[in-house]
This record gives structure tokens, C-alpha cells and sequence, in this order.
């Protein structure tokens, strides 16, 4: 492990990125105290989840009901219609 102090950082920024991809762990201290500890990135990826695969597992190709679109399109009908005959003030 190698170690850099806080002031050393910018000047030899490209120096500890090397220390880095060679995949050690390095130290940044300030006052002889460690302040930091630089670790390379980890490659491992972590699957996503199928979140269209449970839905259709759940609720299969064509879920009951209206559509969302046609929902809105009532709900927003019905408001309109209070609107008009005062019912509701925007």
C-alpha cells in the first residue's frame, strides 16, 4: 500500500491513478493521519431486474381492465365536465 498526502494529490494525481489500476490500495493522509483510503473499481456487474418478465408472470400479457390511457382520459373527462357546470373551481 502506498501512501500520498493531501498536498501531493494534485501534483501527482497520474501517478497515484497508476498505483490504482494496478490494482492497489493506497492511502491519502494529512498530518500523518489517513484521511482516505483510494481502492480500484470493482468490475463485477449486477444483474438488473426483468421487471417487464414479473409483470407478465403477475398479471400475464393483457392485464384486466381498462388501459391507463382510457383512465386518464375518463378522469380527466369527468373533471372537465365538473369544471363546466361548476362544480369544481381550478
Amino acid at each position: 500500500m502506498k501512501t500520498a498526502s493531501v498536498q501531493q494529490v494534485p501534483q501527482r494525481w497520474t501517478e497515484i491513478l497508476g498505483w490504482i489500476a494496478a490494482d492497489e490500495e493506497d492511502e491519502v493522509t494529512q498530518q500523518e493521519k489517513v484521511v482516505a483510503t483510494l481502492v480500484p473499481a470493482t468490475r463485477e456487474t449486477v444483474a438488473q431486474p426483468d421487471f417487464l418478465a414479473r409483470a407478465k408472470a403477475i398479471w400475464g400479457e393483457q392485464p384486466a381492465g381498462k388501459p391507463l390511457s382510457a383512465l386518464v382520459a375518463d378522469a380527466r373527462g369527468s373533471l372537465n365536465e365538473a369544471l363546466a357546470e361548476g362544480m369544481v373551481r381550478a
